[in-house]
């Protein structure tokens, strides 16, 4: 039981520094902001072209999704109910 309670402790304490992170880059300055943009546009001109194009058509499958869903997403997003009565999940409106 000790285990679980140093197990449960790390995760908190891992999760905390996580989300303390992610608040500390969501405020940095807009003008640092710029120029890690810069440095990292900079980086990619570096890159040699086939290592860009490889890189581009790896991710390109990833993010792409058929119309009818991109369209129902979209919906969804607006507030917009796409879905039968119900849901489409068995529930009652």
């Amino acid at each position: 039981m000790l285990v679980w309670r140093k197990m449960a402790r790390l995760l908190l304490v891992l999760t905390t520094w996580s989300v303390v992170a992610g608040v500390a880059h969501a405020q940095m300055p807009p003008d640092q902001r710029r120029q890690m943009r810069q440095e990292m546009r900079e980086q990619w001109r570096q890159m040699p072209q086939e290592d860009r194009q490889r890189m581009r058509d790896e991710h390109r499958g990833q993010w792409q999704m058929p119309p009818e869903d991109r369209q129902r997403m979209r919906d969804e997003m607006r507030g917009h109910s796409a879905s039968p009565p119900g849901g489409g999940r068995g529930g009652r409106h």
